[in-house]
């Protein structure tokens, strides 16, 4: 663990990084930018820089501390790999699937990211985005490794969806979510103008897509979307309550 002078140097590029919409993992940050033996801001800008990052055009960077630093991306973020969080390959359904047997696919694949979460010590949560060629992103909750309150597992997909095809709008893609989305989340996906939205458990605590409320389908906002929900919830539920089970108190909410 960086001691205290390297973490804020440390959270000053994090928050960098992911203002200019790059989410790299930690471990690709400590790959990239060797975070132990980096005392300075100066020497963290330094090693964006030789990253091809960022550009460094402003004198008070070697100022002590955190001061203002006048930094601007001098290259588009690196490409997104469409798998997003999955490393295996994988192939659409085939081709005579029935619709049910469709969802069924895909929220496979947003289990088996919920269950690499929970190996994460993350809130097991996956979420896939299926456009109309097959795969286009996916993502599992990252709010513990992010220290990000929004990293849940849809927002991050979507984030990633947007980059792959270039366009916020998402007009023609599916988003597959083990556990039905927050407030947050519901809100991402109207925004997206995402038309479909498949879930595998209903959220009793959280759940703003028919339980607890219902901003993806109502009328009264520019978007709706139709939904699908409790595709694999059995799984969905048992993965998260055998989660918080292992924990004591299980205090930590879902999302």
């Amino acid at each position: 663990m960086p001691d205290s002078s390297e973490r804020r140097v440390y959270d000053f590029v994090i928050d960098f990084l992911l203002t200019h919409n790059y989410q790299p993992s930690f471990r690709e940050i400590g790959r990239a930018l060797d975070i132990g033996s980096t005392r300075t801001v100066s020497d963290y800008i330094d090693r964006l820089a030789e990253q091809g990052l960022v550009e460094r055009h402003h004198a008070q960077s070697r100022a002590v501390g955190l001061p203002h630093l006048d930094l601007v991306p001098c290259r588009p973020p690196p490409p997104v790999d469409a798998m997003g969080d999955v490393e295996d390959d994988i192939v659409d359904p085939p081709a005579d699937a029935s619709e049910a047997e469709w969802h069924a696919f895909w929220m496979e694949h947003a289990l088996a990211l919920a269950r690499r979460a929970a190996e994460e010590d993350e809130v097991p949560v996956g979420a896939v985005v299926v456009g109309p060629t097959g795969l286009v992103a996916a993502a599992h909750n990252r709010t513990r490794q992010l220290a990000d309150p929004t990293a849940h597992a849809e927002v991050l997909a979507i984030r990633r969806a947007g980059r792959v095809t270039g366009d916020w709008r998402l007009s023609d893609h599916t988003l597959y979510v083990s556990l039905e989305p927050c407030a947050m989340c519901a809100g991402a996906i109207v925004l997206a103008r995402l038309p479909r939205l498949v879930f595998g458990a209903t959220d009793p605590k959280a759940g703003m897509c028919g339980t607890l409320g219902d901003i993806v389908r109502d009328e009264r906002l520019n978007h709706r979307a139709d939904v699908i929900g409790g595709v694999a919830a059995e799984r969905s539920s048992r993965l998260l309550s055998d989660f918080f089970r292992s924990r004591r108190g299980g205090g930590e909410e879902a999302g």
